[in-house]
């Protein structure tokens, strides 16, 4: 009885030092301190932490505390999304929109839109909204694309906001 008691409590203390550890990464990136929020957040994701993992992406797409490095921030991103981390569903949607890293395909991007838009994400509900109104890897529908633009404003998304309030709309 005394080990599992025992057992519990070091669970307990090592999953709330992961999420505390996880929250001084951040907050050492939001500091300024970059190096030290890339070596904290680097170490969890080396452990599978989404979160971390999302946040390492983002330390390599912008170069903050560590050298940019588009192919390591899409290989961190792929990591996050396949644990299907919000922001890193959208990422992926962006870079196949996008064509950074990878041919530019838009019904992928689709794909990965509606995954992080269906988490709640405004601005892939937004970039999905476009892909639609537009036809850009899929048939167009311009009433299918409002939705998508209506959901986004509904979450407050600004620039969803100002495209769904347009006179003539």
């Amino acid at each position: 009885m005394k080990y599992i008691s025992a057992l519990i409590m070091g669970i307990i203390f090592s999953v709330s030092a992961l999420a505390e550890t996880l929250e001084q990464g951040y907050e050492a990136v939001r500091n300024g301190k970059l190096e030290e929020g890339y070596a904290i957040l680097s170490e969890l994701a080396a452990t599978g932490d989404a979160d971390a993992q999302y946040g390492v992406a983002i330390l390599y797409k912008e170069g903050w505390g560590t050298d940019k490095d588009i192919k390591t921030a899409f290989d961190y991103y792929q990591k996050a999304a396949l644990k299907d981390h919000p922001g890193a569903l959208f990422e992926m949607g962006w870079f196949y929109q996008s064509g950074e890293n990878v041919a530019q395909d838009y019904a992928e991007a689709i794909k990965w839109y509606e995954k992080a838009a269906n988490k709640g994400h405004p601005v892939a509900m937004y970039a999905l909204g476009g892909l639609y109104y537009n036809g850009m890897g899929t048939t167009k529908s311009e009433e299918k694309g409002m939705v998508w633009f209506k959901k986004s404003a509904d979450k407050g998304y600004p620039p969803a906001l100002e495209f769904v309030n347009e006179p003539l709309r």
